[in-house]
């Protein structure tokens, strides 16, 4: 019965609103739990609304778990909404585990990230005292199972370019976006353009997952952009009734509203012309689109000339360049206070380009800036933790407070990573209580500077691949250049299925480097010899066929297919191969990885299914992160089909290698010396004996030239 009236509790606000959507609160923080500690603390989450919707209602379904030794009569959880307390409720000690439902006042809403926080105020006794953080005082909020329900109407699309910015492609807008490219799919020449606009789409979603879906008509329900020569877009226009103002020459954006299969118009959708009347007036136009921050008010714009400034290789989100010195403010780390005994800790994220062949011998510097209260007890500490690895604990020793400048902390550089890193910092700040004393926590403060400075070592690009979760990481070989340059995507197959997915790949690879890549080319063929690096979509006969026969997995006739075998406690899966005959099926697929046939150090990455409508499910499930997250080595075998809840995802580590350099070139030598330690650490010791040999040679001749020369 009790499961029955849950069920009627959460169909309720669902009843009676044109769209819903629901959220585990675990999406919106990345974390299973978020645990209350002592006897008070306050933590909470954002949750994103985007511009586009008119929220009616918002549903909270709240799981928590509190322990059983508080004081129900004194404790509390107090949930906030901005600031404004909206809910409270007993913390029971007879009844722990709760699921509770709350309307949140929409009046306390706004577009944009609105703060959720839970408060509680938690007391419990022992022997006539309450300690301030006993470990019997906690209260766990279960974010897997707490899920927002937000019931809303879309706004109408005003028919305006500055409507793009703002109310089109919104990051807030969850859990996924969704945007419907209409082009003519049998002109290749608009392949290049068409990636350039599904580029720039998901940049501006910026870190939301974006679908794209690719034909030649209009889609309802959607939001559409056109892309194509001028000639195309009118007759297409022309079915709908509508018009484009006519423009001389460059290239041409424009605001339409969309309409409707059986007439009239969709207010709720927009649709985005991109177009010209020659090719490069198309791609003017989708540059320019791709490019732009902030738009118009107007319904149009025209545009005459793109100017990209020149680019650095490794340049994207979040990347640091090494050598240089940042400030926490430059790595979006504001001045910090860390307040009472258990203030959550912060971090710094930055990536290293995903190439960085890491020396362990050398270090990085943090030169901190920060001062801490008076008044605490001297065991007080503040750790610095690299990648979850504590490095370092500085002692807060001084009773009566301090301040510091330039406390130089050196990080050696072998517990940092290619790609992502984080630099945390955690406090224990401990006050001078006796048993039974109150404990304030007013003086109980540390303050990290945002003038603190971090720098990284300048390190050689040179890594072994394949390695495809550096892929997954920041599009690496593909971004080594943020627009792409050097790089293609080929289709084997040309129908509207693979060319959606292609869309899709180039949207991750976008979200992944920070830029769009205006110089990516997309292609239905592959130029032989291809000196760049490549990426093939199809089935794998027609993958092979590309390729001029390479062995892939799964093509018909006999091919080698690999298996993990066992695994022992030190090693790696013993791969087997198997030569059989046997075909992908529904809802199969993988991503593989290897060295370019036509250029040494180059990548090759092929991405097959049985067939384009499995190529196009299997590019959605791959922006899913839990996929990405197990998307490493050389192959990753996807299967979306044989599990309804989640993908299996099965990956397999190379057991041949190549390396490639900063340019994406190698020489024989480098490629050998750093394969083989060995060889280099034996030359270098012939090197400096021939050294030491050659200068006792020289000196012992200078030696007797100088004793021939005196007086006997």
């Amino acid at each position: 019965m009790k499961v029955w009236m849950y069920v009627v509790l959460w169909m309720f606000p669902l009843l009676g609103y044109a769209n819903t959507q629901q959220v585990e609160l675990d999406k919106l923080m990345a974390a299973p739990t978020l645990t209350l500690k002592c006897t008070g603390d306050e933590q909470g989450l954002d949750i994103p609304l985007a511009h586009r919707w008119n929220v009616k209602k918002v549903t909270l379904n709240l799981h928590y778990v509190s322990s059983i030794n508080l004081i129900t009569s004194q404790s509390q959880l107090v949930v906030k909404l901005n600031g404004m307390p909206i809910a409270q409720t007993k913390l029971d000690a007879l009844s722990p585990d709760v699921l509770v439902q709350l309307n949140l006042p929409v009046q306390y809403l706004s577009a944009g990230y609105n703060k959720l926080s839970f408060a509680v105020a938690q007391h419990s006794e022992s022997k006539g005292c309450e300690k301030g953080c006993s470990p019997d005082m906690w209260t766990t909020i279960d974010l897997k199972r707490s899920v927002l329900a937000i019931d809303y109407e879309n706004k109408a699309v005003p028919v305006a370019l500055s409507s793009v910015g703002t109310l089109l492609f919104d990051p807030k807008v969850f859990p996924q976006a969704e945007v419907h490219l209409v082009t003519d799919t049998q002109d290749a020449e608009l392949l290049n353009p068409l990636s350039i606009v599904a580029s720039g789409v998901a940049h501006h979603f910026d870190y939301r997952q974006v679908s794209f879906t690719v034909s030649s008509k209009l889609k309802p329900g959607v939001d559409n952009i056109l892309v194509g020569k001028h000639v195309f877009v009118q007759g297409l226009l022309g079915e709908a009734k509508l018009a484009l103002v006519d423009h001389e020459q460059g290239g041409y954006v424009s605001m339409l509203p969309l309409p409707q299969a059986g007439g009239g118009q969709d207010a709720g959708h927009a649709l985005l012309v991109v177009t010209g009347k020659q090719v490069d007036d198309v791609k003017l136009a989708a540059e320019t689109f791709a490019s732009m921050s902030t738009f118009p008010g107007t319904s149009s714009l025209s545009a005459y000339e793109f100017k990209l400034p020149k680019l650095k290789e490794y340049s994207g989100r979040e990347l640091i360049e090494p050598g240089k010195e940042y400030t926490l403010k430059a790595l979006n780390f504001p001045t910090a206070t860390f307040q009472g005994g258990n203030a959550n800790s912060k971090d710094i994220n930055f990536r290293l380009p995903s190439d960085f062949m890491i020396r362990p011998n050398l270090s990085a510097k943090l030169t901190l800036h920060f001062a801490y209260g008076a008044g605490m007890r001297d065991t007080s500490a503040m750790n610095i933790v690299v990648n979850g690895k504590i490095v370092k604990g500085i002692h807060l020793g001084n009773t009566d407070g301090a301040s510091f400048q330039n406390y130089m902390i050196e990080i050696p550089t072998r517990l940092f990573q290619p790609g992502s890193n984080r630099i945390s910092f955690n406090t224990e700040l401990h006050p001078p209580l006796k048993e039974c004393d109150l404990m304030l926590t007013g003086n109980m403060f540390l303050t990290v500077f945002d003038d603190t400075t971090f720098s990284f070592p300048d390190m050689p690009h040179f890594v072994e691949l394949p390695r495809l979760e550096l892929f997954m990481l920041s599009g690496f070989p593909f971004t080594r250049w943020a627009d792409g340059y050097e790089s293609k995507v080929v289709l084997t197959q040309t129908d509207d299925n693979t060319l959606s997915a292609a869309m899709n790949l180039i949207g991750l690879m976008t979200q992944k480097s920070g830029f769009p890549l205006y110089a990516i080319q997309l292609d239905k063929a592959l130029a032989n010899p291809w000196k760049g690096d490549f990426i093939l979509l199809g089935s794998p006969d027609s993958i092979s066929a590309a390729l001029g026969g390479k062995d892939l997995p799964f093509t018909k006739g006999k091919s080698a297919v690999p298996y993990a075998l066992v695994r022992d406690w030190a090693s790696d899966p013993v791969l087997v191969s198997s030569v059989q005959s046997s075909q992908l099926g529904e809802g199969q697929g993988y991503l593989m990885q290897f060295e370019s046939p036509y250029e040494s150090g180059r990548t090759g990455m092929v991405f097959a299914a049985r067939d384009s409508k499995n190529l196009l499910s299997l590019s959605e499930a791959l922006l899913k992160s839990e996929v990405q997250a197990q998307t490493e080595g050389e192959l990753t075998m996807l299967d979306i089909a044989s599990q309804e809840d989640k993908p299996i995802v099965k990956s397999f580590k190379p057991e041949v290698t190549y390396t490639t350099g900063k340019s994406g070139k190698k020489s024989f030598w480098q490629s050998y010396l750093y394969t083989h330690p060995y060889v280099y650490y034996g030359l270098v010791i012939l090197l400096t004996i021939g050294f030491a040999i050659t200068l006792f040679v020289v000196l012992r001749r200078y030696r007797k030239k100088r004793v021939a020369g005196r007086p006997v």
